[in-house]
């Protein structure tokens, strides 16, 4: 008896008939890549993460862009010969 045939023999779990379940209490442990990296981003979590770094405020991080944007465009408009 072949493989294919016999699946059909065998009628499907309960699993098969409604789709993927929450885990329960009885349920064993497996251990996959995601459990993995969720128990080191876990122990991260515990410890507080990582140092927070100190930022330029907020006056400047918004307007260095803004001014340092706003004068290359001036002076790609006057070599173009827009302004004179």
């Amino acid at each position: 008896m072949s493989l294919a045939s016999r699946r059909s023999i065998i009628p499907p779990g309960p699993e098969a008939r409604d789709g993927p379940r929450l885990a329960d209490a009885h349920d064993g442990f497996v251990v996959s890549p995601v459990h993995i990296l969720q128990s080191g981003l876990h122990v991260l979590a515990e410890e507080g993460g990582e140092p927070q770094i100190e930022k330029y405020p907020g006056w400047f991080r918004l307007g260095f862009p803004l001014l340092a944007s706003s004068m290359l465009w001036a002076a790609i408009l006057w070599s173009v010969g827009l302004f004179g």
